[in-house]
């Protein structure tokens, strides 16, 4: 989980905890938890794109062959990891 959502799930834990019980509502929050572990799966996975990205260029490869393996243009793949890959 990233230190941000950590510190927003904490603020709202500590709400949570001082609420008086008779003003709770049953509430479904599987779509929020699942929003949750999206986004925590989608930063590892951007993570470890970036790490590749990396890898790759520093085996020489071009802003070319990695954006024709991201499904985008050299520019776009430029753009986004240069300055992340270097």
């Amino acid at each position: 989980m990233s230190e941000t959502r950590a510190r927003r799930a904490a603020t709202l834990e500590a709400w949570a905890d001082d609420v008086d019980e008779i003003d709770l509502v049953l509430a479904n929050t599987d779509a929020l938890k699942a929003i949750a572990e999206f986004a925590d799966r989608r930063d590892r996975v951007e993570a470890a794109l970036t790490e590749a990205v990396r890898a790759a260029r520093h085996t020489g490869r071009s802003w070319n062959e990695i954006g024709t393996m991201l499904g985008v243009t050299k520019q776009a793949a430029q753009r986004k990891y240069s300055k992340l890959a270097s």
